[in-house]
């Protein structure tokens, strides 16, 4: 049985075929299945972060009156 080294494993076609096919796999692919979900989170604690801003504004506003 001949060893798999960093070198044979460089040189090798087959290696880097496979290799380029896990990034497609789970790069891409299960990307594109959470990055929805992603999105909607962010989306959420923006809104969130601009309603407090907006809160503070107004209460900062009303102290000095």
């Amino acid at each position: 049985m001949e060893h798999e080294t960093f070198w044979t494993l460089f040189t090798d076609l087959a290696h880097w075929e496979f290799e380029l096919f896990l990034i497609l796999l789970f790069d891409v692919i299960i990307g594109v299945l959470i990055w929805p979900r992603l999105r909607k989170f962010i989306r959420h604690h923006k809104s969130d972060d601009e309603k407090l801003e907006d809160l503070e504004k107004r209460l900062a506003v009303l102290e000095n009156k």
